[in-house]
């Protein structure tokens, strides 16, 4: 049982494994013109290295006319679950610790994750997420190489800038790390002609003095390995005095460089450090070949020769070393370098810095005075940047993605300018590619690295690589297996691998009876080299035909699966074969065509029913009836699908009014049905109608809903009807009730009793006015009573005779 150790901090890596090419499968599936890669591979193992989406069917009884080798979302449909053959590449998280900062109990780490297994099928992708982060006190190791020629450090003050450098680069790196290694070294040239001076007289004229002659040359020597500094200062100057000269002006730097990189006990390298040599010179350098001057005639091995891990005690023996197996050392040993030069060698090493990698340079000003700034400020470039380069990866294909510090996914496998505790993440795609598998059968087992230019920090991943299918392995094969015809083979993965004297599909056919080159002969067409003209299979002399596309009701036809009787072309309406089985029958990719029809499609009625016009006649005089098609003569204007419309004839727009209304707006006398029977014209929806020339003709309807309706119809180049119709009606304005039944109402009622109002009114004030003359006349004409003839007392008194007072 497997187990994956998972951190839980913020970082957590999350790995997933995506089969790129599985997309392909699915537009295969649904029919796309895709090409199928696992077509006609023969074996189980070449299946799966074809591509990642092919599977194999290891089933005995599998159709003939089917491939063992194909996309997996095919073959599942055909073959048995259990006999399907489709390993998955799988991933497993080994060691992923939380990146963190070195303190005095635990080193720093800088990669998450650090360890992976993968199982991998060839060709197909493997993503996951690789994460970096600038530590804390992340352990340093800095390694000074110096030209030790008298043209280099003759300067007093040159020299005495030198040795403070043991003072001066721990207190200029202590904001950076508090774990720093300081070492050095220095170099010269060959101890021998033409490179350095043979003569005690030659080294006097060569190096002047004013009180001594220089030391004898030296090629290489670790004077001080790395360590904490306290005694750089000492032994720089104990070294400086040793001052020397070479003869040529070329000096063996790289030499030194070479033992610098590969004797790390001598020099002291740390395993989990960042590597920086520091390379000064003033002059450039010798290469590989022109040890041969000297007598060195063996070829740099990359080895470590340092005697007591002192000397180069080999330089004498082996050619300088290359630039490329430089830049390979400084890849493999991780180590970044530094170089400090003279402005007149500046380009030669700015040329070398190129074929290197991870390097910076820069210009030592006079004397080297800059030494100091120019190591912190090239160091901060080489701090500030994360660079994985693979390691071990023959066969291996990476890509990188990455946002750095930025919103901008990229292609790159670099980052920089990156500060302390900044983090960046890479998108990592891995493809075993199928070189990988060349000459090798089951698990190819393998240890892949992503190692970080500078750093000794790395990505292991273990890699098992699926080169072959378990069922090709001897133990899984089936000897004279039954499914063999009479055990007349081996059964290795569904196939039948026939002894000696059989041959064919299931070992069913005898040499004796007839010879398979014999076979292949009778199955091939004439000098057609494809054996059943590639579309079927030759058993024992005769072609046995695959079906078309996979559909066993169709399949090639004739003695040698030469014909294929479903490839003719199609017409009518439900683009049928050769019209239809009314029409025709398609024979060997050409239609027969039946009575009264012709054409390549047996498209074309032999009847010229269809081209009579209403006048009786055929194309009404004025063309020729073509596959039951009227062809208007072109040097008359007729035109139409019976020649019968002209500029200055009677218009069709009663013929096309129906097809237009139902096709435009779903009204008319044809239903949506009808009018996809009757209505065989195109007919499209414009914004607005324009009448361009005067084979244009317009119509304008009421609709039923009474509003109008326009369309222009034309003809083209074959005589089909075009009809445009207007999107919008032109409908006639709302009736306003309002403003009718206002007037209206006001008419009959309100005037009416308006009128009845003021009559009332005026008779009234004519009353009043009457009755107030009346009184006016009345006060007028008032009579005294006693004038009055006809006034009559309205007083009357009478008198009881039998009342006798108040007794």
């Amino acid at each position: 049982m497997r187990t994956t150790q998972w951190s839980l901090a913020p970082l957590l890596v999350v790995v997933g494994v995506i089969t790129a090419s599985l997309g392909q499968a699915e537009e295969l599936r649904v029919g796309k013109a895709v090409s199928n890669p696992c077509n006609n591979v023969e074996t189980c193992g070449k299946c799966l290295r074809t591509a990642s989406t092919c599977a194999w069917c290891q089933a005995a009884n599998f159709p003939r006319f089917s491939s063992r080798c194909d996309i997996y979302e095919h073959l599942k449909t055909v073959c048995p679950p259990d006999e399907l053959v489709y390993p998955q590449s799988d991933l497993l998280v080994v060691q992923n610790d939380n990146v963190r900062g070195g303190d005095t109990n635990r080193h720093p780490i800088q990669v998450q994750p650090q360890v992976l297994n993968i199982t991998a099928r060839t060709n197909d992708p493997i993503n996951f997420k690789l994460s970096f982060r600038q530590a804390e006190n992340y352990p340093v190791d800095l390694y000074f190489l110096l030209d030790l020629s008298y043209t280099m450090v003759k300067d007093e003050n040159a020299q005495r800038r030198l040795t403070a450098l043991g003072k001066d680069i721990p207190i200029s790196m202590a904001n950076i790390t508090t774990d720093f290694n300081l070492g050095f070294g220095t170099f010269v040239d060959k101890t021998v002609m033409p490179f350095s001076a043979w003569t005690d007289e030659m080294l006097k004229r060569r190096c002047p003095k004013p009180d001594k002659s220089c030391s004898p040359p030296h090629n290489f020597i670790n004077q001080l390995k790395l360590g904490d500094g306290k005694n750089f200062s000492t032994s720089m100057t104990e070294a400086l005095e040793g001052i020397s000269q070479s003869y040529d002006d070329t000096e063996g730097g790289l030499d030194g460089l070479m033992q610098a990189l590969v004797c790390e006990e001598a020099i002291g390298w740390r395993e989990r450090s960042r590597r920086i040599i520091v390379y000064s010179s003033n002059s450039m350098f010798h290469v590989a070949g022109m040890g041969l001057l000297g007598g060195t005639t063996k070829n740099n091995n990359g080895e470590c020769h340092l005697d007591n891990g002192r000397d180069y005690a080999h330089s004498l023996e082996y050619d300088f070393p290359s630039v490329s197996q430089i830049a390979t050392k400084l890849k493999e040993k991780s180590t970044s370098v530094i170089f400090a030069v003279m402005p007149d060698v500046y380009k030669h090493y700015e040329r070398f810095r190129a074929l290197t990698g991870n390097a910076e340079i820069g210009e030592l000003a006079d004397k080297s005075s800059n030494i100091i700034n120019l190591i912190r400020n090239n160091y901060d470039k080489l701090r500030s940047r994360i660079h994985f380069t693979p390691r071990k990866a023959d066969g291996v294909e990476f890509t990188f993605l990455s946002k750095c510090l930025d919103d901008v996914v990229r292609e790159t496998a670099m980052c920089d300018k990156l500060e302390m505790k900044d983090s960046v993440t890479f998108d990592v795609s891995m493809t075993v590619t199928s070189d990988v598998c060349k000459g090798q059968s089951g698990t190819v087992r393998r240890q892949v690295e992503l190692a970080t230019e500078g750093l000794n920090e790395k990505l292991t991943i273990n890699l098992d690589v699926i080169c072959d299918c378990q069922c090709e392995r001897p133990s899984f094969e089936v000897v004279n297996s039954e499914n063999c015809t009479d055990g007349n083979g081996t059964l290795v993965c569904g196939i039948c691998s026939c002894n000696d004297g059989r041959y064919g599909r299931v070992c069913e056919c005898n040499e004796a009876d007839i010879s398979s080159q014999l076979s292949l002969e009778k199955c091939r067409l004439g000098n057609d080299t494809d054996v059943c003209s590639g579309h079927g299979e030759c058993i024992c002399g005769q072609c046995e035909c695959f079906p078309i596309a996979n559909n066993p009701k169709e399949t090639y036809t004739k003695q040698h699966c030469e014909c294929n009787d479903y490839s003719c072309p199609s017409s009518g309406p439900e683009g049928l074969l050769c019209g239809g089985p009314f029409h025709g029958r398609c024979d060997c990719g050409q239609c027969d065509c039946f009575k009264d029809w012709q054409g390549p499609a047996c498209e074309c009625s032999t009847k010229n029913k269809t081209c009579i016009a209403a006048n009786g006649e055929l194309c009404n005089g004025y063309g020729e009836c073509v596959c039951g098609r009227c062809i208007c003569f072109k040097n008359t204007d007729y035109m139409g699908p019976t020649c019968e419309a002209c500029p200055n004839c009677p218009s069709k727009c009663s013929q096309y009014r129906d097809c237009a209304q139902c096709r435009a707006f779903h009204t008319g006398k044809y239903t949506d049905d009808q009018c996809d029977t009757e209505c065989k014209e195109e007919i499209t929806l414009v914004d607005e109608l324009k009448v361009t020339s005067d084979r244009v003709t317009k119509c304008d309807f009421r609709d039923t809903d009474k509003c109008l309706f326009h369309f222009t119809y034309e003809y083209d180049q074959d005589n089909n009807a075009i009809i445009k119709v207007q999107r919008t009606k032109e409908c006639p304005e709302e009736v306003n009730l309002g403003l009718i039944l206002g007037p209206v109402v006001a008419g009959i009622v309100i005037i009416p009793l308006l009128l009845l109002c003021i009559f009332i009114f005026i008779r009234n004030r004519r009353d009043a006015a009457e009755f107030a003359r009346f009184m006016k006349e009345k006060d007028k004409a008032r009579w005294e009573s006693e004038s009055n003839p006809i006034y009559r007392d309205p007083k009357t008194t009478f008198k009881n005779p039998t009342y006798k007072g108040g007794n």
